[in-house]
């Protein structure tokens, strides 16, 4: 299952201030780089539900996160968190957090609800 990123409106304001600078000063050897670097950096975000992890795409970047390695998972208003390990900890926006946070779960059996939050089993079974 795949799961979409909501639209950034921060991003977009980004790119447009790149290219309004682009049109006023008419640097375009420095800034023409930098709008292409954004735009292939940060477009598009999709979240894939794969057999082995949750695959995160966004731009050229990859990440596969094993479902097993996934501890906590917190949505928070329309942002989702999700912690990998001990210290490592990803936050995602998809476009809808409920659906994407139940999709996860039932992939991620390890993961039981506690409170507002996923979280994992302990290794005893409480």
């Amino acid at each position: 299952m795949t799961h979409r990123s909501k639209l950034e409106v921060w991003l977009f304001a980004a790119i447009f201030y790149v290219v309004v600078v682009l049109a006023l000063w008419g640097d375009y050897w420095v800034g023409a780089p930098v709008l292409l670097i954004l735009v292939i950096l940060s477009f598009p975000h999709t979240y894939v539900l794969a057999a082995d992890g949750l695959r995160v795409r966004v731009g050229i970047t990859r990440w596969v996160i094993p479902y097993r390695a996934i501890r906590v998972i917190r949505s928070s208003g329309d942002k989702v968190s999700i912690r990998v390990g001990d210290h490592e900890e990803m936050v995602l926006a998809p476009s809808d957090p409920a659906t994407f946070c139940a999709d996860v779960k039932a992939h991620a059996r390890h993961l039981i609800l506690r409170g507002e939050q996923l979280v994992a089993r302990s290794p005893l079974g409480e």
